[in-house]
């Protein structure tokens, strides 16, 4: 009778001893099925495309955020800052005068003192802010929100008001410091 180790191994199934190659291929067949999906949406060409605005007097852009060390020293005569984030910044006393800014986002600043003379504040969002005795002669507020704003004593084109938001509204006890 022959010795038992010297009997041939049994044909098993290919599933019960699996070779490395085989383990690799399951491995990556789960990345894929998991990740194509993801890949596809990426790169899709039929995801909707958002309209093209018209003509509005509120343009919606986007723009670089601003830190008070980044405006400490500096004014913004003429300046580019369509829709720039100046929130809750202290712009007392400074010079924003022709500056484009359709589309800034003013809200909770102090701008007291501030000349916004010939500036475009299309869109701009002065909720909140301080304007005490700044100049807004001749600028473009068409859009623009100063709702809670406190606008005591600031110089402007008188019909340029008509089109803000909120002007002359109620301001928060709290919009100028001292009052």
């Amino acid at each position: 009778m022959p010795d038992q180790d010297d009997a041939p191994p049994k044909p098993g199934h290919w599933w019960t001893s699996p070779s490395p190659w085989l383990w690799g291929l399951a491995v990556l067949l789960v990345i894929g099925a998991t990740q194509v999906p993801r890949i596809s949406q990426a790169f899709s060409t039929s995801s909707p495309r958002p309209s093209t605005p018209t003509s509005s007097a509120a343009p919606a852009l986007s723009g670089p955020v601003y830190s008070q060390a980044m405006v400490a020293d500096r004014d913004f005569i003429r300046s580019d800052l369509r829709g720039a984030q100046l929130e809750h910044l202290d712009l007392r006393g400074k010079d924003f005068q022709g500056a484009d800014a359709a589309g800034a986002i003013f809200a909770g600043s102090l701008l007291s003192g501030a000349n916004l003379s010939q500036a475009d504040l299309r869109g701009a969002d002065l909720r909140d802010t301080c304007l005490r005795g700044s100049i807004l002669t001749g600028a473009n507020l068409a859009g623009a929100d100063f709702t809670g704003a406190d606008v005591t004593g600031a110089t402007v084109t008188p019909t340029a008001t008509a089109d803000a938001t909120g002007w002359g509204s109620t301001p928060a006890p709290s919009v100028c410091p001292g009052g």
